[in-house]
């Protein structure tokens, strides 16, 4: 006999009369396919959630349809997506408020039929994209080849003795955020600056020990950022006086969805000083390409949802001084500008 069974998060508030009608509304169609005059129909609660990708507002919504035998393929796959069209449109208020997934299952169907759909990424990267600021930004030194090989036998010099094993890592702190456009004032002390232009990675939700095969699917979009930096030649001790004056780490407004994105290793970074060309390079040169170096710092750092990871600025980075503007375009992410000024 044909039965209907709903399984859903118990975090979500659901009328089940409600969504049993429509499902088996949807089933009976016209009444010639899939009658279900008489059937047995119940619904589940799960008073537990089923937390799917570790986040407590996920939520999931499960139907199977039992159907019996006697159906052909054709009429099989018709009812499948005229109950999973009914499905999703009863459902879609939740969707537009929250990360939902939603699933259904035909049985007795050779082979079984299957229906998914989730709003996982495109709901915690919007979250993300929301976020005023970061609550952290992480960036990678000497992740250039480039960078690497002026360096020469300076690196096989003391105190280390050898190439890094590990990403060198630095802290772009919250005083050192800046929006698109916004004036820059250099300090007193400050000439000039390089201008490292940085690929941003974005966090979509929280990211601990992550494997390089999944490293992508923690990454809501990719945004331009502006390492600003004094210029040091000193790789051996942190550069908090040099990278973390006020101001130094301009974010782009726009978040570039992974999607449209593609290969974040295959990206063409251009700076502009004042319109004219300073610098061309490409993500293709990263030592550690991203999902690499999201992998080997998760494995003792945490970073959550919003927090940026800059994967390494090109070598050999600009210098502006102030009265002077940079501009920097990363192809298929965005741009990013800022005028620098002389501090009052």
């Amino acid at each position: 006999m044909p039965h209907i069974w709903i399984e859903y998060s118990g975090n979500l508030a659901l009328d089940t009369r409600a969504l049993m009608q429509t499902v088996q509304d949807a089933a009976v169609g016209d009444g010639s396919l899939f009658p279900l005059a008489g059937a047995r129909t119940r619904a589940l609660r799960v008073d537990d959630c089923l937390i799917v990708d570790g986040h407590p507002d996920n939520a999931f919504v499960h139907v199977v349809l039992r159907i019996g035998h006697g159906r052909n393929a054709e009429q099989k796959a018709a009812l499948g997506e005229r109950v999973f069209e009914a499905l999703t449109a009863a459902l879609a208020p939740q969707m537009a408020a929250r990360p939902l997934g939603i699933s259904m299952q035909i049985e007795e169907a050779d082979p079984v039929l299957n229906y998914k759909l989730n709003n996982y990424r495109e709901h915690l990267a919007a979250r993300a994209a929301a976020a005023p600021w970061p609550r952290t930004v992480v960036g990678a030194a000497l992740n250039t080849r480039q960078a690497l090989d002026t360096l020469g036998d300076a690196v096989d010099a003391a105190p280390y003795k050898a190439a890094p094993k590990a990403p060198v890592l630095y802290i772009k702190p919250a005083n050192t955020y800046a929006r698109n456009g916004e004036v820059i004032a250099l300090p007193a002390d400050v000439d000039e600056v390089e201008v490292g232009a940085c690929l941003g990675v974005v966090f979509a939700r929280q990211a601990t020990r992550v494997s390089e095969a999944e490293a992508l699917d923690y990454v809501a979009g990719y945004r331009v950022v502006a390492d600003l930096s004094v210029p040091h030649a000193s790789y051996f001790r942190p550069a908090l006086k040099q990278k973390c004056r006020d101001g130094f780490c301009p974010i782009g407004q726009d978040l570039a969805p992974v999607a449209a994105v593609g290969d974040p290793g295959a990206l063409d970074i251009e700076v502009r000083i004042d319109g004219q060309v300073a610098q061309r390079a490409s993500t293709a040169d990263l030592i550690r390409p991203v999902a690499r170096l999201i992998a080997e710092v998760t494995q003792f750092m945490t970073l959550e949802a919003g927090d940026i990871l800059l994967v390494g600025a090109p070598h050999g980075a600009p210098r502006a001084r102030a009265g002077q503007r940079y501009d920097i375009s990363i192809s298929r992410v965005g741009t990013l500008g800022n005028p620098l000024a002389a501090a009052r």
